[in-house]
């Protein structure tokens, strides 16, 4: 009797001292906060079957200050994304623009306090899966994700926040560093993941990291305009305007958006009909158009993207496809 209560008191002090999944999160998010560190990293984008890697260097001061270097691919080489004072630049070092990029997602720090705050408001479910390492180093894994609905149920909007439906967190035990990281925003929708190869914990960081080289001037990514006017005068080629359009169609705005670092600007026209919408994409530059497409295709979404020369073109919308093919032919022969 006397060793049955002692394992039992053993049983229960150990599992009394084994952190839950929510301290674990918050360990990770004073590390992210606070911590010093360098390394190098690799980033994977899966859509579908398509995986696209990258290899990035870095060093982070905390939540303050991050410089990240692409090493890979060698198309990449070079380019440069700086964060401080509250927003992300991406330039090359021999230029002399940066570009201001949008808000995205929260990362690092912003992230797992969001994570921590969705999962006291149960919003989010935390869960321990079973320990693993990362550069030799023991870590806890903790996975993030919504729970399921009874079937029949939905969950009203305003607990349906913009944020991942799965983290999955590898947090380095000693340091509450995040070493490792999986995650995806909707169900069989593309994956990101995240590794560290290398890690250098309280290097000696140079300000000068962090700043951008003298004479560079921050530039908005792009912009939105009411027509197609407005819009050319921020775009170095001509604008193509499909000379044929279904009844009724009207343009509604037009977006200019760049790609940092070389500042190659894609051209999206946003058109309405009295039944449908649909977006016409083009740009003017060296190699592939390749946005990122919809892994979805609500309201029966039709697409087609070609080149036509130096140029790219896109149709997306909720047309017929043979609507499609006609504004497909008539943006080939408005050059004409």
């Amino acid at each position: 009797m006397r060793a049955f209560l002692l394992g039992w008191a053993l049983v229960w002090a150990m599992g009394g001292a084994q952190e839950r999944p929510i301290q674990w999160l918050q360990r990770a998010q004073q590390a992210e906060s606070s911590l010093a560190v360098a390394g190098v990293r690799v980033t994977e984008l899966q859509v579908g079957r398509s995986v696209r890697r990258l290899e990035e260097r870095f060093w982070r001061q905390g939540a303050r200050a991050e410089r990240i270097e692409i090493l890979a691919p060698p198309e990449r080489r070079g380019e440069v994304l700086l964060f401080r004072g509250g927003r992300w630049v991406a330039f090359r070092p021999d230029a002399k623009e940066a570009f201001e990029l949008p808000d995205n997602l929260p990362q690092g720090a912003p992230l797992i306090q969001k994570a921590i705050e969705l999962t006291q408001a149960g919003v989010l479910q935390a869960e321990l899966l079973p320990e693993s390492t990362q550069l030799g180093r023991d870590c806890a894994v903790v996975r993030l994700s919504r729970p399921r609905l009874p079937q029949g149920r939905s969950s009203p909007p305003s607990k349906v926040p913009h944020f991942p439906a799965s983290i999955s967190l590898w947090i380095d035990k000693e340091t509450g560093l995040i070493l490792r990281y999986e995650t995806s925003m909707h169900r069989n929708a593309p994956v990101l993941r995240m590794e560290m190869t290398r890690l250098e914990l309280n290097p000696r960081l140079s300000p000068d990291l962090f700043t951008l080289p003298q004479g560079v001037v921050v530039r908005p990514l792009g912009g939105e305009y009411k027509s197609v006017e407005e819009a050319q005068r921020d775009v170095s080629f001509p604008i193509r305007v499909p000379s044929y359009l279904p009844t009724g169609a009207k343009l509604e705005r037009v977006l200019v958006r760049r790609r940092p670092p070389d500042n190659a600007p894609i051209v999206i026209l946003l058109y309405q009909t009295p039944n449908a919408r649909f977006s016409v994409f083009q740009a003017r530059q060296k190699g592939e158009f390749d946005p990122q497409r919809p892994g979805r295709r609500p309201d029966r979404l039709n697409m087609r993207f070609w080149r036509d020369g130096d140029y790219s073109f896109g149709i997306v919308g909720n047309l017929p496809r043979a609507e499609i093919e006609k504004i497909a032919a008539s943006l080939s022969r408005s050059a004409l």
